[in-house]
């Protein structure tokens, strides 16, 4: 492989000026007991002061904390968990109407969401984005503290009700169930990313083997939580060891494309599925040991993937979007940057996770290449456009392949931004884990395979 070349086709030029504005986000005060998100500006759509719950006979048994956690579940959490959120078009706000008759659905969504109510409000105090006097500072800490007490005091409720409906799941319901188990993921995610996500996910591969046809109404939502637990297997399987992270014991690789095809219109990822099948196959290839393939046919199939992934058409893609029609006013411009960034991603951890790609006489003409073009495309996406949440993994992979101080820096503020717009403590991990590989290279340690570097068995954390 030392006179490997790898061949580009053309990529998109065109970008557009990075708009660096700021989300105005609620503050969160207590009153008469009760917390409550106040609007920072009059165009502020996050109001949970009066929960809709409360009008609905279904919701009156429930405490009122549980109303106002589920309240701010469909105002906000469920913005984050698609593309373009319509209020009779998102299927995860249809969890609602099992929560009464599921307390385990009921404490995991509550949980959730106040776990990200915890984060939101002290998002902007972390990077100093707001200047607030020291009265308004430890109001908003108060309330983040509270609703993180509250997230754990649900997520160990649903941790102790799971048992049982795991071991009744005929009687519970599989979908109810896998609902459960994708929402303990999120959990882990809304929290750090670190460590618990993965036996959750591992009981998510469980249950999804064993599902029987659907026992939801909306036979949407079970195709959009299995395209997140697909979606999850492939991210968490890109800095795995083979060893302790095996997709194929849960599900077979043909299965993927057609589950994610009928989520990926409003898919939160805003990835094509086929991009994500092709990281799927990278992530394998790169635990191939050398007695199982040689090291020319490991770096050939691995080649074979980027010229895949580039020769991809991205444009209709992103075009198809416009055939349903309550995604008629779905921004194309930045699916399409989004997509690309996506699938330029896809190839730099190619590039990175198969070591003898990293002896090609052109890699880092081609890394570089590949990295310039990600910057490209996620500046081109302003920060108040739907598919700006889209561009985490993107910007950490670009992240991770930054040598340059401007370009470091370019990719925390980034990062900083999306915590704002998308209040997930993954975000945190992923600046976090960041520092780690940039560490290595101030210390003479760096090695061009920093994939190999995020496998090692005490990273253990997932971006998403």
């Amino acid at each position: 492989m030392g006179q490997s070349k790898l061949e580009f086709l053309p990529l998109s030029k065109e970008t557009t000026p990075r708009n660096s504005s700021e989300e105005e986000l609620g503050e969160s005060v207590q009153g008469d007991g009760d917390w409550q998100l106040v609007p920072r500006s009059a165009s502020s759509d996050i109001s949970i002061s009066s929960p809709w719950a409360l009008a609905d006979p279904l919701y009156q048994d429930m405490q009122y904390s549980h109303r106002h956690y589920l309240s701010y579940f469909t105002a906000r959490v469920c913005k984050d968990l698609v593309s373009h959120d319509l209020p009779d078009r998102n299927p995860f706000r249809g969890l609602l109407a099992l929560t009464s008759a599921h307390p385990l659905l009921r404490h995991i969504i509550v949980a959730a969401s106040a776990a990200h109510m915890s984060n939101m409000v002290r998002a902007p105090l972390a990077y100093g984005l707001k200047e607030l006097d020291d009265s308004l500072t430890f109001t908003i800490e108060q309330a983040s503290r509270r609703a993180s007490q509250d997230a754990l005091i649900a997520k160990s409720k649903a941790l102790t009700l799971m048992r049982d409906a795991v071991e009744n799941i005929d009687t519970t319901g599989g979908d109810v169930v896998l609902a459960a188990a994708l929402f303990f993921i999120n959990v882990e995610l809304i929290e750090s990313g670190k460590h618990g996500w993965k036996a959750h996910l591992e009981g998510a591969g469980r249950i999804m083997s064993s599902l029987q046809p659907t026992m939801v109404a909306d036979s949407a939502l079970r195709d959009y939580m299995l395209s997140d637990c697909f979606i999850y297997f492939i991210l968490a399987s890109a800095f795995m060891p083979a060893a302790s992270f095996d997709t194929q014991s849960y599900f077979q690789p043909a299965q993927i494309p057609s589950i994610l095809q009928r989520a990926a219109a409003n898919s939160y990822l805003c990835c094509p599925p086929e991009i994500l099948s092709i990281l799927h196959s990278a992530s394998q290839l790169s635990n191939v040991s050398a007695g199982v393939a040689s090291e020319e046919e490991i770096s050939a199939t691995g080649l074979a993937l980027i010229q895949e992934a580039l020769s991809f058409d991205i444009n209709a893609w992103a075009s198809d979007v416009r055939n349903i029609s309550y995604l008629q006013d779905a921004p194309i411009q930045s699916r399409i940057h989004a997509g690309s960034a996506h699938r330029l991603a896809a190839c730099l951890y190619i590039l990175q996770a198969i070591p003898s790609l990293s002896r090609m006489t052109n890699h880092d003409e081609v890394a570089e290449q590949l990295s310039r073009d990600i910057f490209k495309h996620l500046s081109s996406i302003p920060d108040e456009d739907p598919n700006f949440k889209a561009t985490t993994w993107p910007t950490f992979i670009a992240g991770a392949e930054a040598h340059g101080r401007a370009r470091r820096e370019w990719v925390m503020d980034r990062l900083q931004r999306l915590v704002v717009s998308c209040p997930w403590g993954f975000l945190y991990t992923a600046m976090e884990t960041l520092q780690v590989i940039w560490g290595l290279d101030n210390q003479g340690k760096g090695t061009k395979s920093w994939v190999q570097t995020l496998k090692d068995p005490e990273m253990n954390f997932l971006i998403v």
